[in-house]
């Protein structure tokens, strides 16, 4: 398909600037919300990659990697991001490092975390790639290729013991990042995005879980609200999710060892880009490291390597 049909079906988000979304949000919390760092009470390192309406030239293709963990000293989580977006002739590359410090709510392991994020948010256009009638505003190819610009994101992430549940609010783009030399009015900005995730696992034996979750975004006027429930029978997890308008979504994750969990995930597409796409795929990857020895003190209420999940 030619790229004017993506840059139709793309224009709003094109001109918000907004984020790539994820289907398997459940498994990159700390990508979403900088108050995730160290939540897992080892080092956890997640990579994702994503091929969104597929069949579309230039549809959007989105990779991150992070990695985060707790550190006794400062008395909460550290981590680092990298996520690269391409959609078209667009570019987008974010990289950030967070803090979370971890305030512990009683004595069985709940616990508050509030964390900060700051890094540069990097962006590219490579305009002569498009034909005329397939730019729909000529102002963003006004000027510059490319911006590199500070950013800064915060958050605050709740959680009960052993992770039965857990509730994050998160702000990124906390600056508005300007836009101006792409434009010649100089008054676009990358907007504010707000997201809430939420998750609980229902435990209905020892090898069989339920577990619902859900996901909010909102950037401008524009957003967007899905559900997921999985049922896990170890060692497999099997899902659906329903993104309101946009995409039904099934998933499929193995944990293939104590450390290594596996998922995929596919959206088929229930927008006007349905007639024009065969969905999209998402992989994701995580590794979580065994802790050998606690790297925060026993009363923030991290859990034991036997309990560690």
């Amino acid at each position: 398909m030619r790229l004017g049909w993506l840059l139709l079906g793309l224009t709003g988000l094109l001109l918000a600037q907004q984020d790539p979304q994820f289907t398997q949000y459940m498994y990159n919390r700390f990508g979403l919300n900088p108050a995730a760092a160290g939540y897992a009470g080892a080092w956890q390192f997640t990579g994702v990659g994503r091929l969104q309406w597929v069949g579309i030239d230039g549809h959007p293709s989105t990779f991150a990697v992070n990695a985060h963990t707790p550190v006794t000293f400062l008395r909460g989580g550290v981590g680092l991001q990298v996520m690269g977006d391409q959609i078209g002739p667009f570019r987008t590359t974010d990289l950030k490092a967070a803090y979370a410090f971890r305030l512990p709510l009683g004595g069985g392991g709940s616990a508050l975390q509030i964390g900060v994020a700051g890094g540069i948010l990097s962006k590219s256009l490579d305009g002569a790639s498009l034909r005329p009638e397939q730019i729909p505003d000529p102002t963003l190819f006004n000027r510059a290729s490319s911006l590199v610009m500070p950013d800064v994101g915060a958050g605050i992430y709740f959680t009960l013991p052993e992770d039965k549940f857990y509730l994050g609010v998160s702000a990124m783009h906390l600056t508005e990042p300007s836009l101006k030399d792409f434009t010649s009015t100089g008054r676009s900005r990358v907007p504010r995005h707000f997201y809430a995730t939420a998750g609980y696992t229902a435990r209905l034996s020892e090898t069989v879980e339920l577990i619902p979750s859900a996901f909010f975004k909102l950037a401008q006027s524009q957003y967007m609200v899905e559900g997921n429930l999985s049922l896990r029978v170890q060692p497999v997890v099997l899902g659906a999710s329903y993104r309101l308008g946009d995409a039904v979504c099934a998933l499929l994750g193995l944990q293939a060892t104590e450390s290594l969990f596996l998922g995929y995930s596919y959206d088929y597409t229930l927008s006007r880009l349905g007639a024009v796409t065969t969905g999209s795929h998402e992989l994701v990857l995580v590794y979580t490291l065994a802790p050998a020895f606690r790297l925060i003190p026993p009363d923030l209420g991290v859990r034991d390597k036997k309990d560690f999940r």
